[in-house]
């Protein structure tokens, strides 16, 4: 079967922007060959920091055939009440060539229209695709974007080369002033000559002979395996993370690792300080022994080996001149303490619109002490102090130079100053996590301070109307709240932080809002339920079911959809689903709360309370402990009784008294179950999808 080759072939690239450039161009081919009938087995997709390619393996040479729906009259205007087609009817007919009785419906909307469906014949697939490839380019979102000529096209970087082969057939698409062609380029340093590939299946062979590796995962086991080997010669650790391995292996085309040495004289300094001025170059990784130094690195340049030594000796030029600009800012930073540097928080304006960063320390120092005293362990002294000195390196000469060490820097002045290590763990912790992957606090200080720093980012941007829309999320505010809601569940935090925002609302009454509490609660509440869904596997039945517990326990919500996902395909649960709805539905729109026992008439009432009373005594003492798949098996205990009940009993009895109190007993029933979450929207393996209403969007 033929295979697809698409090349763009631009200027150096950002190497953080490639790979999701890559997974846009993969999905955005897939959905418009999907819409345009055109088979395929799989798509690769390649990149290097000067090219950006694709191969669509075995795509059939003929687009499949198609089926239109072409909509006429409404079907109350081409057809009388006795169904004999009106004028309107038999004219479209005759104008699609059809008799009447080959017309068909079509809903639209609330209407019913008549319609006639059309075949449309597949054409060849390279006519399609001289059509529909410069719209998918030309529909990728880089961030951002840059014009080059009068052509008005716009891309990440100007566009230099695009090659288009199917199979072995040259596929002319034009792109502004471009026309694609057979022929691509080789390394930029190394092979400065073009490269004429044949066929499209030859592309990844062609350029590796031209010491291009265009397969990024490719290039990402030369390094690490670079680095593996350089590791295990010095008993040593390489301290790489995702950033730097991608700024690493999407800045080169043929990564060649340089192995270099720091020299002594800067190796008294703090290991973080060292490891972050390796970083901050994107190219060099740093090597950490086992007494807890780091005297070696290595970069990687993009290119042959370095057999004579010339790049090694630049790299450790280069490397020497950053440490010692770190060592300055660091001796400067240590004239004074870093208690002294909070006052200069007062000039540094944190957000216009919320005050400096001075007054943002203040809410943070409110928001940890509150969750201290809730679920602190006697800890509040260390998370004042900690709250108090967490922004403080912010003005410091070192964070400026290297704001990646923000935390960091700060837990290493407090120690160096004498804080307890409790409070400079926490100061060096509390930005954790950095990303959706990255580790969480290890300190429980740590974790606090992170907590009460996120919840206030994230109510501050929601309350000044920030809150993030569509793609469109400039302050992060997505990645604090998906970091509050992992530091709540992960770490076991049990506390409901909307009420702790509701206790502690006066702090922001002095912002000028454009949000309010309630905006924020409902954004944190999505954030939860698409976390459970993303990074816990819940299915959204259960998320509905658990959002119907209105609350702020992120730690319980996520306790409760565990549990109702173990329990899920047991056919006892479905059973008491049925129980439940039975209760749900001829309570959902009462009033009543209060009942009587001794209106109790029947021996099926008695028994359902005596059991109400067994479940609710021991049902409250499981759930503080948030044993809730325990909790539902005492609900099972209800399934027979509630059952026998709505067998006996009348619950919509002529007398008023003995109604009303009975929807409320039932009422309190329904209470207990609510208190795990609304299971009638639980899809158990007993039912199909179908035999549940969609579920709507559930607001918490």
């Amino acid at each position: 079967m033929p295979a697809l080759l698409l090349e763009i072939g631009t200027e150096e690239m950002p190497a953080l922007d490639i790979p999701c450039l890559a997974q846009e161009l993969r999905a955005t081919t897939s959905r418009v060959f999907t819409q345009e009938a055109l088979t395929y087995r799989q798509i690769d997709v390649y990149y290097t920091p000067r090219r950006l390619a694709m191969l669509v393996c075995d795509l059939e040479t003929q687009q499949e055939e198609r089926v239109r729906s072409i909509k006429g009259p409404p079907a109350a205007v081409a057809f009388d009440s006795n169904g004999c087609a009106t004028q309107a009817g038999i004219g479209f007919a005759q104008n699609q060539g059809v008799t009447v009785g080959e017309l068909g419906q079509v809903k639209h909307g609330d209407k019913i229209y008549t319609s006639v469906k059309r075949s449309i014949p597949g054409k060849e697939t390279a006519e399609v695709l001289l059509t529909i490839l410069p719209g998918i380019i030309t529909g990728l979102h880089p961030k951002k974007t840059m014009r080059w000529d009068s052509s008005g096209l716009s891309f990440i970087r100007p566009i230099r080369w695009l090659v288009c082969l199917f199979d072995d057939k040259l596929i002319p698409i034009e792109l502004g002033s471009l026309r694609a062609g057979t022929k691509t380029h080789g390394h930029r340093f190394l092979e400065q000559e073009e490269v004429v590939l044949d066929r499209a299946t030859s592309y990844v062979q062609a350029l590796a002979s031209s010491l291009v590796v265009v397969d990024p995962g490719v290039r990402e086991s030369m390094v690490l395996d670079a680095l593996k080997e350089q590791a295990d010669r010095l008993g040593a650790d390489y301290l790489v993370d995702d950033e730097l391995l991608s700024r690493i292996v999407n800045g080169t085309e043929y990564p060649t690792p340089i192995f270099g040495s720091i020299p002594e004289g800067f190796l008294d300094l703090p290991t973080e300080i060292v490891h972050a001025t390796l970083r901050e170059e994107g190219k060099f990784v740093p090597f950490a022994l086992a007494d807890g130094t780091s005297p070696y690195f290595m970069g990687f340049r993009d290119g042959m080996p370095d057999r004579k030594g010339i790049v090694r000796a630049g790299y450790e030029q280069v490397v020497r001149a950053r440490l010692r600009d770190s060592r300055f800012f660091f001796d400067k930073d240590r004239q004074g303490m870093l208690a002294e540097k909070v006052g200069d928080l007062r000039n540094m304006v944190y957000d216009a619109r919320l005050g400096s960063l001075w007054e943002k320390v203040e809410r943070v120092r409110a928001l940890a002490g509150a969750i201290a005293d809730h679920n602190g362990d006697g800890l509040g002294q260390e998370v004042d102090r900690a709250a108090f000195l967490c922004k403080a390196d912010l003005v410091t000469e070192l964070v400026q130079a290297f704001p990646k060490l923000q935390g960091i820097a700060g837990g290493i002045y407090a120690r160096l100053d004498g804080e307890s290590n409790a409070v400079a763990d926490a100061i060096s912790e509390h930005y954790f996590p950095i990303s959706n992957e990255a580790s969480l606090p290890k300190s429980r200080v740590g974790t606090i301070v992170g907590l009460a720093d996120k919840l206030d980012t994230v109510i501050g941007a929601v309350l000044v109307g920030e809150e993030p829309t569509g793609s469109r999320d400039p302050y992060g505010i997505r990645r604090q709240a998906n970091g509050l809601i992992r530091l709540a569940i992960e770490s076991k935090v049990d506390l409901d932080f909307f009420e702790l925002i509701e206790s502690l609302k006066e702090t922001y009454l002095v912002i000028e809002r454009k949000g309010t509490m309630s905006d924020v609660r409902r954004f944190i509440s999505g954030r939860v339920s698409r976390l459970l869904r993303q990074r816990y596997g819940i299915g959204p039945d259960v998320i509905a079911c658990v959002a119907a517990v209105k609350g702020g326990n992120f730690y319980h919500v996520f306790l409760r959809a565990r549990a109702v996902t173990t329990w899920q395909e047991s056919k006892e649960f479905h059973s008491l689903i049925t129980a439940f709805s039975r209760v749900r539905n001829i309570t959902k729109d009462s009033t009543e709360k209060g009942f009587n026992p001794a209106l109790f008439k029947s021996e099926a009432e008695k028994v359902l309370w005596r059991e109400y009373l067994k479940v609710e005594g021991s049902l409250t003492n499981l759930l503080e402990k948030g044993n809730y798949e325990e909790g539902i098996k005492r609900l099972l205990s209800l399934k027979d009784p509630i059952n026998c009940y709505f067998e006996d009993v009348l619950v919509m009895a002529k007398e008023v008294s003995v109604r009303q109190n009975r929807l409320g007993f039932l009422g309190a029933l329904a209470g207990l179950f609510y208190r795990i979450g609304d299971l009638d929207k639980v899809i158990t393996t007993s039912e199909s999808p179908e035999t549940k209403p969609a579920l709507a969007q559930e607001k918490w």
